[in-house]
């Protein structure tokens, strides 16, 4: 059984591409995620760049820890879009070899127990290989 979205309306799967769903807000003319209900709707680009990051080394409360089994650290960090907004998730590393501020950073989804959810992993360039 294929994992279901841990929330509707977040994220757009294209299949080589996945865009975050954001909105005009409410109250102004800026972006929020997640977005918020009857507000215009923007996909946000699949890339952009990391803004900044931490690693996660210790298992956070439920309900946001959703892991099966034992906790493994994890890395945690702002991704900035071109559209203008900086979005908070999962990175697929916490390797500081692997992420530079300011480095590119590609929307994936990824699966925590039963759930699919989006987090961000560094896009490898050729000078990267």
């Amino acid at each position: 059984m294929a994992a279901k979205p841990i929330a509707e309306n977040l994220y757009v799967d294209h299949g080589d591409t996945v865009h975050l769903l954001a909105s005009t807000s409410a109250v102004g003319q800026s972006l929020v995620f997640p977005a918020e209900a009857n507000e215009k709707v923007v996909p946000v680009a699949s890339e952009g760049t990391l803004f900044t990051w931490t690693s996660q080394e210790f298992p956070p409360p439920a309900p946001p820890y959703v892991g099966t089994g034992e906790f493994t650290r994890y890395g945690v960090g702002y991704v900035e879009f071109p559209e203008g907004i900086l979005i908070e998730g999962i990175l697929t590393t916490c390797d500081p070899e692997a992420l530079t501020i300011g480095g590119a950073m590609r929307t994936v989804l990824i699966s925590l127990g039963d759930v699919q959810t989006f987090a961000f992993e560094p896009v490898r360039t050729e000078r990267d290989r």
